[in-house]
């Protein structure tokens, strides 16, 4: 009878897993096609269409970018011509003493995840980080915003297609440590650590769980795939509410193949409007990819649950990606809930976005490991330099506000 039982315990466990398994590598396998490469041209830039607000700061200039063309910045190994910037003894970049900017809080970051039967990343590791883009190809890096190019997305794609059999490389280099360590560089006093949940699968929150253990300046949202909602998704969030004291949850529209007004999606913000949890939303897209996905995470789809719940608070990570116009907009009207971050922007755009929405919800966030800190820093900087009365709550003081921190 033991023995039976046993058995069949064996066979449900085995049976979940494999649901795990299968439930991750599809979502990850779904979201990695999305990045295939397109003929046709990349999405432009959607923006330029709204009126400053009456609340702009009336120092930002639009063009103050033109006055670094003759430093001819096209990769991020020049960062020592900044102003900000200085090498060192290792030869790597730190944020200058005299830059003017305090303790940065970095609303929005990632390590390294893994799916299914690969391996999960060793957080303690400390080695060479590669990030998602590459900032050394030949680019106007400072003043627009190429990535992914075609061939990041493409290796991308083929990375998501296997992340749930075997971990990539880079993702193994995208450690707790290695973001530690660059804070360390940067003068980072927190990082936000956002976690995503695919189907059957909360692995990669739990990895997140225990990096933010290691390093106290890490602060760990949580996630749930809210799919089929019921109990056991309940009893998740209550989870990692008691015992990790998350603040909020992260939702990704595409990566979680759910749009902001399904209905199970509208069940999970609903419990987050009672008890109080905040919603760190991905928002827009980059253009490459296919249009039932660019069609989960357009902005106007945001509309519906925020005006379904009058007390929920949300982040509109990106402000858009490529869709800041649209993501301005539905922002505006609910300005009293939403909170933007700017992290994957470019300068003229953060600008932009600096001078059309309330500046105490507008945040820092770099987007580690897509991009390296320096690159989203030197970028706020450029964007605020004819502004810098804006650096404190934009750096850190609205992130301190969101979240309660002393």
């Amino acid at each position: 009878m033991s023995n039976d039982t046993g058995t069949a315990k064996k066979r449900r466990i085995s049976r979940r897993k494999w649901l795990a398994i299968c439930g991750g590598g599809l979502a990850m396998g779904v979201a990695g096609a999305a990045l295939v490469p397109r003929k046709k041209p990349d999405l432009p830039l959607s923006i330029g269409k709204l009126q400053a607000g009456a609340e702009a700061p009336a120092t930002c200039r639009n063009d103050w970018w033109t006055d670094l063309d003759d430093l001819g910045i096209r990769h991020m190994s020049q960062f020592d011509r900044l102003p900000w910037f200085e090498k060192d003894d290792s030869g790597q970049f730190r944020l200058r003493a005299d830059a003017g900017v305090d303790a940065i809080i970095d609303t929005h970051s990632h390590v390294g995840w893994a799916f299914g039967l690969a391996k999960s990343v060793d957080m303690t590791r400390t080695c060479k980080v590669e990030y998602f883009y590459d900032f050394e190809r030949e680019q106007d890096l400072l003043c627009t915003q190429i990535h992914p190019t075609p061939d990041e997305a493409a290796r991308m794609r083929n990375d998501d297609l296997a992340v749930f059999l075997k971990t990539p490389h880079i993702n193994r280099t995208q450690t707790a440590a290695n973001l530690a360590a660059e804070m360390d560089r940067m003068n980072f006093r927190s990082a936000v650590l956002l976690p995503i949940a695919v189907p059957f699968h909360e692995r990669h929150a739990r990895d997140t769980f225990d990096a933010s253990s290691m390093d106290k300046r890490f602060i760990a949202l949580g996630a749930v795939y809210p799919k089929p909602w019921g109990p056991r998704k309940i009893a998740e969030i209550e989870r990692q509410v008691k015992i990790h004291g998350i603040k909020g949850i992260k939702y990704h529209p595409v990566f979680q193949l759910l749009a902001p007004d399904d209905p199970d999606m509208m069940r999970l913000f609903e419990w987050c409007e009672a008890h109080g949890l905040l919603v760190y939303a991905h928002t827009g897209y980059t253009g490459r990819e296919p249009r039932f996905m660019k069609e989960k995470s357009e902005p106007r789809r945001f509309e519906k649950p925020l005006e379904a719940f009058p007390n929920l608070r949300m982040v509109f990570a990106h402000t858009g990606v490529r869709r800041v116009d649209e993501a301005l907009s539905v922002a505006r009207k609910f300005d009293d809930r939403v909170w933007l971050d700017i992290s994957g922007q470019a300068a003229p755009a953060i600008a932009y976005i600096l001078r059309r929405y309330d500046t105490a919800k507008i945040m820092f966030g770099s987007d580690w490991p897509f991009y390296p800190l320096s690159v989203m820093v030197a970028r706020s900087l450029v964007a605020t330099e004819s502004c810098p009365s804006l650096r404190e709550r934009f750096f850190s003081g609205n992130a301190k506000a969101l979240l309660g921190l002393a």
